[in-house]
């Protein structure tokens, strides 16, 4: 076990662009997108370096025992102008025999929304894989999506298996499991441009998707989610505060949604260098949050 003391950790951002937008992965486990550390002693290595060394200090018992030396989680800053492909993604169960991977259940947080965006999320009512195959070949699927206006503030949990798309001018924090599987079956048109057309699913797609009616719920305070694969409770803060560790035994992340801050650890502050995010490892016991003015942020464990 290496005893070299952690400390909390700071991320270089990767940002890849899409024909929708833009992403900013702040912090990946992903194996060949891992985060680059950027601060301290650990600076220059990925964050599944530092898992291989420390362990259970960085992440916890539960959570290394459960995910060994791959970061469990995938997180990201989405710019949605277009619209995101009408698309599922498959569980644990399904990932695991198709791609010898994880399945991807995530969440979004809507950060701003423009007066047009839109949110799809599950059927309006009791499909089919037959019905289902029917309104892909004749492009009707959004008909038989629920549509949402999503407001600021508020938070859409999204399951391995619910169809899901959005697009319109939109904000989003997204937290996932670390998987980059996505089945798309609708691509709003641009898959018969050959200047746009990317690579369709509908096959593997129709045997993982949940066909039952869906009734959106979003929660907009307190916890956000509590899943099997990562907790998510949103913080305001306007004054700094203290915070004992010493019983969770998880790692904690701190994702910046309104205004920054600093985490002081022993005399030392530590801020996201611009990338949003901040992980302090399990081991550390003891830390201050110190929000500069007031600021909303996103506490994110597994």
């Amino acid at each position: 076990m290496n005893k070299t003391k952690l400390y909390p950790l700071s991320f270089k951002p990767v940002v890849k662009e899409r024909v929708w937008g833009s992403e900013s992965w702040v912090l990946s486990g992903l194996e060949d997108d891992a985060s680059i550390i950027g601060n301290g002693f650990l600076k220059g290595n990925t964050i599944n370096e530092a898992l291989e060394v420390y362990l259970a200090d960085l992440v916890g018992a539960s959570v290394y025992d459960a995910c060994g030396d791959e970061f469990p989680l995938l997180i990201k800053y989405l710019t949605v102008n277009e619209f995101l492909s009408v698309q599922v993604h498959p569980d644990d169960k399904r990932a695991a025999e198709m791609h010898h991977a994880y399945g991807k259940t995530e969440m979004w947080y809507i950060m701003d929304a423009k007066p047009e965006a839109r949110l799809y999320l599950g059927f309006n009512k009791e499909m089919t894989p037959r019905e289902f195959y029917a309104h892909c070949e004749n492009e009707t699927l959004p008909q038989v999506m629920h549509c949402i206006k999503p407001k600021k503030g508020e938070c859409y949990y999204i399951p391995a298996g619910l169809i899901h798309a959005c697009g319109g001018g939109l904000t989003i924090a997204e937290v996932q499991q670390v998987s980059d599987i996505t089945y798309r079956v609708y691509d709003w048109g641009r898959e018969h441009n050959p200047e746009t057309a990317r690579e369709m699913h509908l096959e593997l797609a129709i045997d993982c998707i949940d066909y039952r009616k869906h009734i959106p719920s979003p929660t907009t305070s307190g916890v956000l989610v509590d899943s099997p694969y990562f907790s998510v409770r949103l913080r305001e803060l306007d004054r700094p505060g203290e915070y004992d560790g010493s019983a969770l035994d998880k790692f904690v992340i701190y994702l910046e949604l309104e205004g920054s801050l600093h985490v002081e650890s022993e005399g030392i502050a530590y801020g996201s260098s611009g990338n949003g995010c901040l992980l302090i490892p399990a081991s550390l016991d003891y830390w201050k949050i110190v929000p500069e003015r007031k600021c909303s942020l996103l506490e994110i464990t597994r």
